[in-house]
């Protein structure tokens, strides 16, 4: 919050006294009187405070250009009798600190002409661990887009689609990479596609009307993490905007990945309250089964038809507090049974030092469903953070929370953030896992986490 006015300079429309004006008076009366007032307390405005308007301060560019280089140090003691610890390091030495930096820049830059425009976005890191140097260069984003008309748009390249309303999770995130829930608005990289946009306006209850047809391949080398190999996949989404509430229909035909649909809402209930909420229906998933240890032999259950959905609420109090919770079931993820027998089993086979067993456990097929993050089913988020509290400028501290509906474990991430030095911003966070033996967060690979990201925009 920015420090009191002075009542005594003129020009402070809302500290001085004769600026007032009953809360009751309409706004375009408040705009006239307090107008007025500053004309008096200033007279006629002349010499270097006289106004002038220039118009190509407010012209479109013709190119942008920006990013930042970010510096990302983590520091993580080892928890060596987590399941996710002994997945990684079976057969190696073993290692007390996990520790890692990364060094990250990212550019992002947009070329305007006429009804054409590019925009490009690329990510590069070195990431520094026990295992040495890392290296990587991605492009991120690279899209052409063209509109012949207001309501026309017509896109192709390399483009990240943020579908769905949530926060934390997007079970409607049909066409995009799965969203880190603990650093959300982290960027992601893109799928390649072809898309187009047409919009209408109208006069009524349904005053915004737009469908957006997407086509995503997987021929010839592209877009080959999507999903199965030689498959030309469509997607779309029909967004509405009705008496103050954001409709979304959204759908992807079957092919790299099983036929799928979803909706998703939004709608301010309030100023300052909002809820929202997403439900995706997938067909024909396919779930991996394990037996009990020590055999741990896999067995396919079928394919199923499932059902993924998200309600959430956002809230921002007085005290400008901004809260977010969410609620979200994953139909795909594995239940506590399941999830168990999966700990087992790696507990079992680093035990016994057995590698055939920690290959097949290690292995895409059973990894991507067990060893992800929030691999089953039932989940609630929560995050507050507090905008520069007791008046304290650029300063914003925060506390996030997720909590394991199957296995009551949950993780704490408290973290404190700054942007007032320049272009510079600050987040400093702490991580803490909580768990018992074959919970999700009591067998994560690290004991907690502190990390310091020192992120500079230019």
């Amino acid at each position: 919050m920015p420090p009191d006015r002075d009542p005594a300079n003129p020009h402070d429309l809302i500290g001085n006294p004769h600026c007032r004006v009953a809360t009751g008076a309409s706004a375009t009366l408040r705009i006239v009187l307090c107008a007025g007032c500053l004309l008096s307390g200033t007279g006629a405005l002349r010499g270097e405070d006289e106004f002038t308007f220039d118009a190509s301060e407010y012209e479109k560019k013709r190119f942008d250009f920006g990013g930042y280089a970010e510096l990302w140090p983590e520091y993580l003691p080892a928890n060596q009798d987590g399941a996710l610890y002994q997945l990684a390091f079976f057969g190696q030495e073993p290692e007390d600190y996990l520790s890692r930096t990364a060094a990250v820049l990212d550019l992002e830059g947009r070329y305007n002409h006429d009804v054409l425009t590019f925009f490009f976005r690329t990510h590069s890191n070195v990431l520094w661990d026990f295992s040495g140097a890392n290296q990587q260069n991605e492009l991120y984003e690279g899209v052409l887009s063209v509109q012949p008309s207001p309501g026309v748009t017509l896109e192709a390249g390399k483009k990240v689609n943020r579908w769905g309303k949530g926060a934390f999770w997007n079970p409607v995130g049909f066409i995009e990479r799965r969203k880190d829930p603990n650093d959300p608005d982290l960027a992601r990289q893109g799928y390649w596609m072809a898309s187009a946009d047409w919009v209408r306006s109208f006069n009524g209850p349904l005053q915004t009307l737009s469908f957006t047809p997407v086509a995503v391949p997987t021929v010839d080398g592209l877009n080959s993490d999507f999903g199965e190999p030689e498959h030309f996949n469509l997607a779309g989404k029909l967004y509405m905007l009705y008496r103050n509430t954001d409709l979304d229909l959204l759908f992807l035909t079957g092919g790299a990945r099983t036929p799928r649909v979803g909706l998703d809402f939004s709608r301010n209930l309030a100023p300052n309250f909002e809820v929202h909420g997403e439900l995706a229906y997938i067909t024909n998933f396919e779930r991996i089964l394990l037996d009990p240890a020590p055999g741990c032999r896999t067995r396919n259950a079928g394919e199923q038809d499932v059902t993924s959905y998200l309600l959430g609420l956002r809230y921002r109090s007085d005290q400008d507090i901004a809260y977010t919770l969410e609620y979200f079931f994953d139909g795909t993820g594995n239940n506590p049974e399941q999830q168990r027998r999966y700990y087992e089993c790696v507990h079992t086979a680093w035990d016994d030092d057995n590698a055939a067993l920690m290959a097949r456990l290690q292995s895409s097929q059973l990894a991507r469903r067990y060893a992800r993050p929030n691999p089953m089913r039932e989940y609630v988020g929560f995050r507050a953070a507090w905008n520069e509290p007791l008046d304290i400028l650029y300063f914003t501290p925060a506390l996030q929370a997720f909590y394991n509906l199957d296995d009551n474990s949950y993780q704490l991430a408290p973290e404190l953030n700054y942007t007032g030095l320049g272009n510079f911003e600050f987040r400093l966070r702490g991580t803490v896992p909580i768990g018992t033996t074959l919970t999700e967060w009591g067998e994560k690979a690290n004991e907690y986490k502190i990390d310091l990201r020192v992120r500079y925009y230019f």
